[in-house]
């Protein structure tokens, strides 16, 4: 029997399509830079889970941990121009897309995270958010993942505000921080975090300071066992997305990828919250101290270098008063 060829490839062509791979729409990176097993990292690829599962596998999310594709201030002026999709961090970096998210960077500038989540419901904000929409093409995909306040990690123990005159701290490259930190007596040292455990290990500096939840993940309680529980920071941490890389998914896409993004908020900070204690008795049995501290004297300090930087224009004149006026 003679079998037509027309016939005979177009069947060969069929079956190859039904035996080939389903295609991305969408392939996307995610920058970050904590360690594999923190806190972060976890919620980074829980949210890369339900990304696929909510789009039935056409939105793949591969995250980069620890440093992989740069430190944070080189990751935000990729995300700026497209050169990666996305990028996590806390929302103290968002400052070098938009000036006014310095105020979050801040130390001492929120009392609680009831008082942070009423800045985060006002117009205020929502502006801040746009700006960095309309002007730099960076979206804010969530921002509810909350973590755990900063402290401040030394190799020797700090028993007060003098104690921390002269020490060399490891910083990131954030103005709020080095200046405040500079008021209190330190001397600022601006390593990347992915660096932090080994400039600690090796004496390059004599401390840092670091979100409390992220102590254990990045091991840094070995080489700086003196927690001092300034309790000087709070801000969200936020996953971003260059907004032409958002525009090329279809709404339905987008919506799912926000969705997950939400969820994935509301995993890390029940994770955080599920797992922290015995993450504390674990540091604290291995010989870390958790110590507390007289406050006033950093909060005095701090409110002066506030001051300053709004009439230095670090950010808008009378931002920080405002957020004052949102305590409950």
């Amino acid at each position: 029997m003679r079998i037509n060829s027309n016939w005979l490839g177009a069947m060969v062509l069929a079956a190859s399509a039904m035996m080939a791979p389903a295609v991305n729409a969408a392939a996307l990176k995610l920058g970050g830079v904590h360690a594999p097993n923190s806190f972060e990292v976890q919620a980074l690829e829980r949210f890369a889970e339900l990304a696929s599962e909510k789009s039935g596998g056409s939105v793949t999310v591969t995250v980069y941990p620890a440093g992989q594709l740069g430190d944070e201030r080189s990751m935000i002026d990729m995300i700026n121009t497209g050169a990666i999709d996305m990028f996590a961090n806390v929302a103290d970096w968002n400052q070098h897309l938009v000036k006014d998210f310095a105020v979050l960077s801040m130390p001492f500038v929120f009392e609680n995270l009831d008082h942070l989540k009423a800045f985060q419901a006002s117009g205020t904000y929502a502006a801040m958010r746009d700006e960095m929409l309309a002007q730099k093409d960076v979206r804010i995909l969530a921002d509810n993942w909350y973590r755990l306040p900063r402290v401040l990690l030394t190799r020797d123990a700090v028993g007060s505000i003098d104690d921390v005159n002269g020490k060399k701290l490891r910083m990131p490259d954030i103005e709020s921080f080095i200046s405040t930190w500079s008021a209190f007596g330190a001397k600022p040292t601006i390593i990347p975090f992915a660096e932090a455990f080994l400039a600690l290990k090796t004496g390059i500096v004599d401390g840092m300071e670091a979100p409390l939840s992220s102590v254990y993940a990045q091991k840094f309680y070995q080489v700086a066992p003196h927690i001092t529980m300034t309790n000087h920071g709070l801000a969200p941490f936020n996953i971003m997305m260059n907004e032409g890389a958002y525009q090329k998914l279809s709404a339905e896409e987008r919506d799912q990828l926000v969705q997950a993004a939400v969820e994935a908020g509301d995993f890390y900070t029940s994770l955080i919250q599920d797992q922290f204690t015995e993450q504390r008795e674990k540091m604290v049995a291995e010989g870390a101290t958790l110590t507390d501290i007289d406050l006033e004297p950093f909060g005095e300090r701090a409110r002066a270098v506030a001051q300053d930087f709004e009439t230095r224009g670090l950010w808008r004149a009378g931002l920080f008063e405002e957020i004052q006026g949102l305590r409950q």
